[in-house]
């Protein structure tokens, strides 16, 4: 019987203390996707790229990759090259998929396949 007592003795208190702070929003529905806590949305730290959005030259690579003639499966990764950003797209023709390499010049915003 004591234990049955202590039990939820302890599970009143858990009750009590979860409503004393605030507890984080893990549904990732608001803040973009991000988990929220106190209602600000936590930020992942990110490298700073000195040229335009590492998304502008994904989608620059993207589109360059289609006009090649490729059915681009997506974006494997990205890597800042000074004045430009490579990135590497795994694309799809003819029944065989492959990963290539794209380069995005921040001056003229021009993306280039390199690797066919």
């Amino acid at each position: 019987m004591t234990r049955a007592i202590w039990i939820t003795a302890a599970l009143a208190a858990a009750t009590t203390l979860a409503g004393c702070g605030e507890i984080p929003d893990m549904r990732f529905g608001q803040g973009g996707g991000r988990p929220v806590y106190g209602g600000t949305p936590v930020v992942p730290s990110e490298p700073v790229v000195s040229g335009p959005s590492a998304s502008q030259a994904e989608g620059a690579c993207m589109s360059a990759g289609r006009e090649a003639g490729f059915d681009v499966q997506g974006v494997v990764g990205t890597r800042e090259q000074g004045a430009s950003r490579d990135v590497m797209l795994r694309v799809q023709r003819g029944g065989q998929t492959v990963e290539v390499r794209c380069s995005y010049a921040y001056d003229t915003g021009l993306a280039r396949i390199m690797t066919l």
